[in-house]
C-alpha cells in the first residue's frame, strides 16, 4: 500500500472515530508549535463543527498527506465554502490554506508526562494572545529559548556522559584519582603563593634602607618561607609523578579489562561487517590514550580551578576589572578550539575506513607472513604506494583542518596580545602615578601572565576533556555493541547428544553479503556416526560448521542437539562439548605443551594426555627433538622461539583438537596442508578418536571422508545428495563427478 493511500485510511479512521464520540489522541513532532506544545506532547482531539471554530483554536488537519496541529489565524468564505489559514506559534510562516474536508478536530487539551493542561487554561490563554498579537516577538524569543535549551541539553547529556565515562574507567582506580587531585589542586595554588611571597619580598626591600636585627629577621623569615613554598611545590611535584604513574597503570589495566572481555563476547559477523570493523577499529585505536588523557585534562582542570579562585583574590587586591580583560583575551581562543575540536571528531569518524586500509597495507608491508611472496613477486612497490596514497588522503585532510585552525588560532592569539599589553601599561601608568607599589606591579605582571595561561589552560582542559570524551564515547559504544550470541547464553545448562543432531530448513545469509550461504538446509546427523560434508569452494559446507559452534544464528529454521533448540540451550555450553580443527587455524607463539593444552584450558595442563594427543596427531617425534622438547617456544615471534611448517602447524592443531574429550568432533579441511602420509596417520587417528563419537568432517580431498558412515553433497548453498560412499557412486550425480575428476587428477 501506498503511503499516501495509508494516510488517507488513517484520516477517515480518524474521523470516523470522532463522529462517534471516540477520543483521538495526537503525538506532537517537531518545535512548530513550541513552547505551547512540544515534541512528544499528546493532544486531544475532540469534534466539532467547523463553523464552531474560533480565532486562535488550536486545530488537527490534512497537509500534504500528514496530520498537523496548528493554531487558527483566519477563516474567509470564498464562493459559499470555508477557507482555514492556520500556522505553528514557531513557524515563520503560514500554512497552506485548506477548506473544511481537510479539517478534523480541535485540540481541547494536552498530556505532558504526568500533567494534563487544558486549552482553556489562564496560561494558555497568555500564549495564544502573544502568539496572535506579537508573532514576531513571539518567533524570536522561541527560538532564542530553543537554542538555550538545546545548548543546555546538549551540556547536560554531555556532563552525564563525561561522569559515566569518568566513572567506568576509574571504577578501580578512586583512591589514586583522589590523590592526584588532591595534589593538583595545591599545586595550582602554590605557584601564585610563590608570586606574592615574591613580591612581599620586593616591596620590603624597597621600603627598606638599612636592615636592623629586627628587620634582618623578617626578611629571613620572608625568605625562608619563599623556599619552603618552593620546595613544597617541588616535592609534590615529585609525588605528583608517582601517583599520576599509578593512576595510568591502573585506569590502562581497566580499559584493556574491558576492551579484552568485550573481544571475547562479540559474535563473528561483527568482524565481517565493514562498518562494525571501523566501529572497533575507533575503540581499540582510542582506547590506547584517551582515557588517560581525559583523566590528566580532568586533574589538569581541578588545578587550573584551584589556581583562578587563587587569581581572582590576587586581582581583587590590585584593580578587579582587569580580570574582565583577562577573560576577554582567551574566549576567542576558546571559541576556535571548540570549533574546530567538534570538526576533528567528525574528521576522524569519516577517516577510520581510510586508517584501516593505511594499517593493513603497512602490515603488508612489513609482517613476515607476506615476506617471501613479497620478495618472489616483487611486488613491494605495489603495496608501498597504496599506503602512500592512503597516508597522503590522511594528512592531507588533517593539515586542512589544521591550516583553517591555524588561521583564526593566530587571530585569537593577536587579539589576546594587544589586551594583555594594554592590561601592562595600564598598570605601569599606576605605578608612575604612585596609586601601587612596585612590588604590585610585579606581582601583577606575573599574575596576569601565569593567570593568562592558566585561564588558558583550564579552557583548553575543558576542551580537549569535551574532545576526549566524544571521541571516548566510540569506546563506550562498542562496550554497549550487541552479541546475539551471549545474549541466549546458558539459558540451558544441560547438552545432551546421545540421539542426534538435527538441522531443520537452516537458511543463512552473512550481513556483509546479498547471497544466501545457506538455503533451506535439512540435515541429520546421527550420533555416534562420522558425517562427512564435500562440495566446491562457496558451497555452504564451513558455514555451516560456524552455525554448529554457534558463531551465528540461522536466518531461519532450528539446529536441534536431541530435540532441544541450540538456542535454548547457549553458544557457551554448546562450545564447551565440541573440539573443532578449522582451515584457517591459528598458530600461537607459546610453549608447545602450552599450545595442546589450549585445547582444554579450562583444567591444568597435562603432560601425559597432551604426548597422546600429540603421538595421534603425528606430531609427537617432531616436538621430542625440538631444544627443550614440550616445553619449547613455537614460533619466530619471540627470541628463543623455534619455527614449524604450515604441515606442523596444522598438526599441532589437530593435536589440541585430540586433546579435548567432548562427544562432537568438527574437523574442517584438517589434512589441507599434509603430505600423503600424514594425512594416512590423521585419517586413521581420526577413526579411532571418533569411536563413540559423533564427527562431522569437510574435506575436498574425498580420499579422506571415504571412510565416513554419511556424506553430503553441497552445492550452491543446498544439499544435492546424501547416503555413504557408494550410495553416492551408484547415484551417478554430482559426488560420483568429484570423485572421478579427483582420480583422474591423480592418474593424469
Amino acid at each position: 500500500m501506498k503511503q499516501e493511500e495509508l494516510n488517507n485510511h488513517l484520516f477517515n479512521l480518524a474521523e470516523t472515530l470522532l463522529g462517534d464520540d471516540h477520543s483521538l489522541s495526537y503525538k506532537m513532532r517537531g518545535n512548530s508549535m513550541y513552547p505551547t506544545l512540544k515534541p512528544g506532547d499528546i493532544g486531544k482531539v475532540e469534534k466539532c463543527s467547523p463553523h464552531e471554530l474560533k480565532i486562535g483554536d488550536i486545530i488537527v488537519f490534512r497537509l500534504n498527506n500528514i496530520l498537523v496541529g496548528h493554531r487558527l489565524i483566519k477563516i474567509s468564505n470564498v464562493n459559499d465554502e470555508l477557507v482555514f489559514l492556520a500556522k505553528g506559534d514557531n513557524s515563520p510562516t503560514t500554512d497552506l490554506p485548506f477548506k473544511s474536508d481537510a479539517f478534523l478536530g480541535r485540540l481541547n487539551s494536552y498530556q505532558r508526562g504526568n500533567n494534563s493542561t487544558n486549552i482553556a487554561g489562564f496560561k494558555m490563554k497568555i500564549k495564544r494572545f502573544y502568539a496572535l498579537y506579537f508573532p514576531k516577538l513571539s518567533l524570536l524569543f522561541n527560538n532564542l529559548n530553543l537554542r538555550v535549551n538545546s545548548y543546555y541539553e546538549r551540556f547536560t547529556i554531555g556532563f552525564k556522559s563525561l561522569k559515566q565515562n569518568i566513572s567506568l574507567i576509574t571504577n578501580q582506580s578512586h583512591k589514586e584519582l583522589l590523590s592526584s587531585s588532591i595534589i593538583a589542586f595545591f599545586q595550582g595554588i602554590l605557584p601564585f603563593v610563590i608570586i606574592i611571597t615574591i613580591k612581599s619580598l620586593i616591596d620590603y626591600l624597597t621600603q627598606t634602607t638599612k636592615l636592623d636585627a629586627h628587620q634582618q629577621l623578617i626578611f629571613v623569615s620572608l625568605l625562608v618561607i619563599t623556599a619552603l613554598v618552593f620546595l613544597v611545590n617541588a616535592i609534590l611535584s615529585e609525588i605528583n609523578g608517582f601517583f599520576s604513574e599509578k593512576l595510568s597503570q591502573s585506569v590502562t589495566h581497566r580499559i584493556y579489562e574491558m576492551l579484552h572481555k568485550k573481544h571475547a563476547s562479540l559474535d563473528l559477523s561483527h568482524y565481517e561487517n565493514p562498518a562494525e570493523q571501523d566501529k572497533i577499529h575507533r575503540a581499540v585505536q582510542e582506547a590506547s590514550f584517551r582515557p588517560i588523557k581525559m583523566i590528566n585534562e580532568l586533574l589538569g582542570t581541578i588545578k587550573s580551578i584551584a589556581a583562578a579562585l587563587f587569581l581572582v583574590t590576587i586581582f581583587v587586591s590590585i584593580r578587579w576589572y582587569l580580570i574582565v580583560l583577562l577573560f576577554v583575551a582567551i574566549i576567542p581562543g576558546i571559541l576556535v578550539k571548540l570549533k574546530f575540536s567538534q570538526k576533528a571528531y567528525k574528521l576522524k569518524i569519516s577517516q577510520s575506513t581510510k586508517e584501516r586500509e593505511m594499517y593493513y597495507f603497512n602490515r603488508v608491508l612489513t609482517g613476515f607472513p607476506f615476506a617471501k611472496e613479497m620478495k618472489l613477486f616483487g611486488f613491494f612497490g605495489f603495496f608501498l604506494q597504496r599506503f602512500s596514497n592512503a597516508q597522503n588522503t590522511l594528512f592531507k585532510q588533517k593539515i586542512d583542518l589544521r591550516k583553517s585552525e591555524l588561521r583564526l588560532a593566530i587571530s585569537s592569539q593577536i587579539f589576546a596580545i594587544i589586551l594583555i599589553f594594554f592590561s601592562l601599561g595600564y598598570v605601569s601608568y599606576l605605578k608612575l602615578s604612585g596609586a601601587i607599589s612596585i612590588g604590585t606591579v610585579v606581582l601583577f605582571f606575573f599574575a596576569f601572565q601565569r593567570g593568562y595561561s592558566v585561564l588558558n589552560e583550564f579552557f583548553k582542559s575543558l576542551t580537549q576533556i569535551r574532545e576526549d570524551n566524544t571521541f571516548l564515547n566510540d569506546f563506550m559504544s562498542f562496550l554497549n555493541m550487541p552479541t546475539k550470541s551471549n545474549a541466549q547464553k546458558n539459558v540451558q545448562s544441560h547438552f545432551s547428544l546421545k540421539k542426534e543432531i538435527k538441522i531443520e530448513n537452516v537458511s543463512f545469509r552473512y550481513e556483509s553479503s546479498k547471497r544466501e550461504a545457506l538455503k533451506s538446509v535439512n540435515i541429520n546427523i546421527p550420533a555416534g556416526k562420522t558425517v562427512a560434508f564435500v562440495g566446491a569452494n562457496g558451497s555452504g559446507k564451513t558455514t555451516l560448521i560456524k552455525l554448529l559452534c554457534g558463531f551465528y544464528q540461522p536466518d531461519s529454521g532450528k539446529i536441534l542437539f536431541d530435540g532441544i533448540d541450540a538456542t535454548q540451550i547457549g553458544q557457551t555450553t554448546v562450545c564447551e562439548n565440541i573440539t573443532a580443527v578449522f582451515q584457517d587455524f591459528a598458530l600461537y607463539n607459546i610453549f608447545a605443551l602450552e599450545n595442546i593444552g589450549l585445547g582444554n584450558i579450562q583444567t591444568p595442563i597435562d603432560l601425559e594426555k597432551a604426548k597422546k594427543a600429540a603421538e595421534a596427531a603425528g606430531i609427537d617425534e617432531i616436538i621430542e627433538h625440538l631444544p627443550n622438547g614440550y616445553n619449547t617456544l613455537l614460533g619466530n615471534l619471540f627470541n628463543g622461539g623455534e619455527e614449524l611448517s604450515v604441515g606442523q602447524w596444522q598438526k599441532m592443531a589437530i593435536a589440541r583438537a585430540f586433546y579435548r574429550d567432548s562427544p562432537l568432533i568438527l574437523m574442517d579441511e584438517p589434512s589441507s596442508a599434509l603430505d600423503a602420509a600424514s594425512e594416512l596417520q590423521i585419517i586413521n587417528s581420526l577413526k579411532k578418536l571418533s569411536r563413540n563419537k559423533t564427527a562431522v568432517i569437510i574435506s575436498h580431498q574425498l580420499t579422506t571422508v571415504q571412510w565416513a558412515d554419511l556424506i553430503y553433497v553441497f552445492d550452491e548453498g543446498e544439499v544435492l545428495e546424501s547416503g555413504n560412499h557408494q550410495e553416492l557412486l551408484a547415484l551417478k550425480g554430482k559426488y560420483y563427478s568429484l570423485f572421478h575428476t579427483a582420480n583422474d587428477k591423480i592418474y593424469s
